[in-house]
């Protein structure tokens, strides 16, 4: 049987970790773009909600005015 140096199983450890160290980064990278694909999403039907929320009020509002104004005249 062979040996094999140290220095050549030190690299061989340094250059898989490199390779995993590389593989987190990226995994983490897209990890990090899918949630803020989610949290856009999210964003935007929120803003969808808030936008109609403030049509049904302000449609309520306006009706409340109208019934005011006929009751005044």
């Amino acid at each position: 049987m062979r040996r094999v140096a140290p220095g050549l199983l030190l690299l061989g450890a340094l250059l898989a970790g490199c390779n995993t160290a590389q593989g987190v980064k990226k995994d983490v990278q897209r990890g990090g773009e899918v949630a803020g694909e989610a949290i856009q999403k999210g964003g935007e039907a929120v803003e969808k909600a808030m936008h109609k929320a403030g049509e049904v009020v302000g449609d309520g509002l306006k009706k409340g005015g109208e019934a005011v104004q006929k009751v005044t005249e």
